[in-house]
C-alpha cells in the first residue's frame, strides 16, 4: 500500500510539473504528410498537417462549425459532422467604438512573435522544406514584426531555435514564450508555422497578388481556450471584412500549444511547404493590418506621425454600447487570465503569470475609470 501511495504521489507531481504542451506536437513525420477530413457524403472538408482526434472542431471559411466524430490514424483520414453556423462578433464596434480605441491607447502596445518549428521552410523559395534553425518561417515572422513596427507597435520577434522538429519542440518553445511574456508583457502572442498540405489548400488572390491563406489554430486542452477562441473569432471577423479570404479557417485541436500561458495567444499557419515564401510574406503584412485593427482600432501610427496627431476627445456620457464593449474586454481578460493560475507551472513561472493577470486587470480598470471621469 505504501508503495502504491508513493507511485500515486510521483504521478501527481509529474503531471503537475511536466507541461501539457509537451503533448501538443505528438505527431511527427520525416516527410511532409497530413490528415484529410471528410464529411459523411465523402466530400473533403479540409486537410491539415497535424494529427486529428475525435472531438476536434473546425470553423470553415464560410463560418460553419464541424466536429470530428471518427478517426482512422493508420490511413490518416477522419470524418466530421456539421454542428452549427457560427456568428462572428460584430466588429464595427470593435473598430470604431471610441471606448475600445481609448483602451488600446492605454495599453502597452507590444506583440510577441516566435516560431516553435524554426526549421519550417518554403521549398520553391528556400530550396528545402526544412532548414534547421534557419527556416523560411522565420522570415515570415520578421515580416510580421516589421509591418507591426511600421504602425508604431512594439513587436518582439524571437528567433530562438527549437530544433529538432519533434515531439519536444513545444516544450522547448515554451521557454521562449515564457521569456517573451515575462520580459515584455505582450498584449498578444503569436506562434508562426507553415502547413504540410498541398499548396492548393492555401493559394488565393487578393489585391491582384497571389498570397497564402492563414489558418488559425487554437488548442482545446488549455485553460485559456475560451479567451483564445474569442480572439481568433475577432481576428477572422475583421479579416473577412477588410481582406476577404485571408483567413482560411480556424482549427480547434487537441493539445495546448503553450496557449495556457497567455489569454490572447494563437498558432498561425502561413501557407504550406510548397508555396513560395513571397506569398507568405505578403500575407504576413496583411495579417499585421488586421491585428492592428483588432487590438488597437487601427489608430496606431508611426512614432513621428503619432506625435503630430491629437487623440480625439471622447464624449462626456458613455453609451450602453461603450460600457458593453469595455465589460466584454474585461470579461475576456479575467476569464482567460484565470489560466495564469495553472498549477503545472514552476514557482517563478506561476508568479509571472499572476503578475501578468493582475497588470491586465489593472490596465482595464484604469481605462474604465479614466473613461468615466471624462
Amino acid at each position: 500500500m505504501k508503495k502504491l501511495s508513493f507511485l500515486l504521489i510521483v504521478m501527481i507531481i509529474w503531471t503537475s510539473v511536466y507541461p501539457k504542451s509537451a503533448n501538443a506536437d505528438d505527431w511527427y513525420e520525416e516527410s511532409q504528410d497530413y490528415f484529410t477530413v471528410y464529411l459523411s457524403d465523402g466530400t473533403v472538408l479540409f486537410k491539415i498537417g497535424r494529427r486529428i482526434y475525435v472531438g476536434d472542431q473546425y470553423i470553415s471559411q464560410d463560418n460553419k462549425k464541424y466536429i470530428v466524430t471518427q478517426v482512422n490514424t493508420s490511413k490518416k483520414i477522419a470524418i466530421a459532422e456539421f454542428v452549427e453556423d457560427v456568428e462572428l462578433p460584430d466588429v464595427s464596434a470593435l473598430l470604431f467604438n471610441a471606448s475600445v480605441s481609448a483602451f488600446a491607447q492605454d495599453k502597452d502596445k507590444t506583440i510577441g512573435i516566435y516560431c516553435t518549428h524554426t526549421d519550417e521552410s518554403y521549398l520553391p523559395s528556400d530550396g528545402k522544406a526544412s532548414i534547421k534553425g534557419k527556416g523560411g518561417i522565420l522570415d515570415v515572422a520578421r515580416k510580421l514584426g516589421e509591418t507591426l513596427r511600421n504602425k508604431g507597435i512594439k513587436a518582439i520577434v524571437d528567433t530562438t531555435s527549437h530544433d529538432p522538429h519533434d515531439a519536444g519542440a513545444y516544450r522547448r518553445s515554451r521557454q521562449t514564450a515564457f521569456k517573451i511574456i515575462k520580459e515584455h508583457r505582450p498584449i498578444a502572442l503569436f506562434d508562426l508555422h507553415r502547413d504540410a498540405v498541398p499548396k492548393e489548400e492555401y493559394i488565393t488572390r487578393l489585391n491582384n497578388q497571389e498570397i497564402t491563406k492563414v489558418r488559425i489554430v487554437v488548442g482545446r486542452s488549455n485553460q485559456n481556450r475560451q479567451a483564445n477562441e474569442a480572439f481568433a473569432y475577432r481576428i477572422k471577423a475583421v479579416a473577412d471584412k477588410q481582406y476577404p479570404g485571408l483567413i482560411k479557417d480556424i482549427f480547434i485541436g487537441k493539445g495546448s500549444y503553450n496557449q495556457e500561458l497567455h489569454p490572447q495567444s494563437l498558432l498561425l499557419e502561413f501557407g504550406t511547404y510548397d508555396h513560395t515564401k513571397e506569398r507568405a510574406l505578403r500575407s504576413a503584412s496583411l495579417f499585421a493590418e488586421v491585428v492592428n485593427m483588432v487590438l488597437f482600432g487601427g489608430t496606431i501610427r508611426n512614432e513621428h506621425t503619432r506625435q503630430k496627431e491629437k487623440v480625439p476627445q471622447l464624449a462626456k456620457e458613455s453609451t450602453g454600447a461603450e460600457r458593453g464593449g469595455i465589460l466584454v474586454l474585461l470579461f475576456i481578460l479575467i476569464g482567460g487570465g484565470g489560466a495564469f493560475f495553472y498549477l503545472s507551472s514552476g514557482k517563478e513561472e506561476l508568479r509571472v503569470k499572476i503578475q501578468n493577470l493582475r497588470n491586465l486587470i489593472l490596465d482595464v480598470k484604469e481605462s474604465i475609470s479614466s473613461r468615466f471621469r471624462k
